[in-house]
């Protein structure tokens, strides 16, 4: 979908950054209707957030529900619910922010294996969209601090750009 999304988009910055904006916020679009789960957003707030006038949501609007495939993911487009990374230390736990050199497969298994070994419980795992943000990043929430000696292990990861601990 991301492909045919470059497609139709590609030449029109302020739309794709709209359809970025409704995908990474999981926003749906039913009819001319922007939702949230249930909730309704105007099209005003939208073109703020994506910096952009609000005739370009509408725009973009009528492009998605011109196409029965588009107008099917976005009808069909969830949110994934609480990233806890900002309260993370508020609950009690921990937050990793990994940057990886390039998106790979495994990227996520040798990390949580790591953290498993340590006998750490992983409470919740956010992976960016590479085509989705510009710097791709990795959250892992996890119940408690981890030990120095996996966060050198997982520094040592040759596909480990940064790591910081919140």
């Amino acid at each position: 979908m991301l492909d045919k999304i470059d497609k139709i988009f590609k030449e029109k910055p302020g739309q794709m950054e709209v359809i970025k904006l409704l995908i990474r916020m999981g926003i749906s679009v039913r009819n001319k209707e922007l939702y949230l789960s249930n909730i309704k957003i105007p099209y005003s707030s939208i073109a703020k957030a994506a910096n952009v006038d609000r005739r370009v949501v509408a725009s973009t609007i009528r492009e998605i529900n011109r196409d029965d495939e588009l107008r099917f993911f976005f009808q069909n487009l969830l949110p994934a619910g609480p990233f806890l990374r900002a309260v993370a230390k508020d609950m009690g736990y921990m937050c990793l922010t990994i940057v990886p050199y390039e998106d790979k497969p495994g990227i996520l298994a040798a990390i949580t294996g790591i953290i498993a070994k340590y006998n750490v419980n992983v409470i919740q795992v956010i992976a960016e969209d590479p085509r989705l943000y510009p710097q791709q990043k990795v959250y892992i929430i996890v119940e408690r601090d981890i030990p120095g000696d996996a966060i050198s292990e997982i520094m040592r990861l040759d596909f480990i750009k940064s790591l910081e601990m919140e």
